[in-house]
């Protein structure tokens, strides 16, 4: 692998990777559930910061903060967060 190496890289249990896959493999998972589980299982595997965003075409300012969420609360860091605001209505 070329390039620095990160200094966000995970360390990850075998359950934890497990269970990441899975949840990246589920049909009916969120699509940006599952980009954000990526972000994790990629910065597990060593990869630096400016591949994931590129590999994902993301920037970087945004890994780095679902990385840190990651690492803090785990799974549940991954989830949306209520938003403030009225919520969004689609005409019929």
């Amino acid at each position: 692998m070329s390039g620095p190496r990160s200094a966000r890289v995970l360390e990850l249990s075998d359950a934890e990777r497990t269970h990441l896959t899975a949840v990246a493999r589920r049909p009916t998972a969120a699509a940006g559930l599952v980009r954000r589980v990526r972000i994790v299982l990629l910065a597990a595997d060593g990869m630096p910061l400016d591949r994931i965003a590129r590999t994902l075409g993301l920037d970087r300012t945004t890994v780095r903060p679902w990385l840190d969420r990651y690492r803090a609360d785990g799974l549940a860091g991954l989830q949306d967060r209520p938003r403030s605001g009225r919520p969004r209505t689609f005409p019929p």
